[in-house]
């Protein structure tokens, strides 16, 4: 085999290893905008978790301040009935 020989069977080895590569790109390229398209509906599902969370917690505030409403009502109450009976 001489040397140009040689050179021709290594240079069509070097273009299907780049060949190859090219593919491994695109696939690599392929799965990055699928893990983008997961990570924007992740993100959606962890901004409406966080809404919730945040209604939950607004609603035990209401709750306690009734709760406190409730009982300053009752104290005036039994301090006007106190004072008038």
């Amino acid at each position: 085999m001489t040397n140009e020989e040689l050179y021709q069977v290594m240079k069509d080895g070097f273009d299907q290893v780049n060949q190859r590569l090219d593919r491994v790109d695109t696939r690599l390229d392929r799965v990055d905008t699928r893990l983008d398209g997961v990570d924007t509906r992740l993100r959606t599902v962890e901004n409406g978790i966080s809404e919730l969370k945040g209604k939950q917690s607004a609603i035990a505030g209401v709750r306690s301040w009734i709760v406190t409403a409730c009982a300053i009502g009752a104290l005036v109450i039994s301090i006007v009935v106190a004072i008038f009976k």
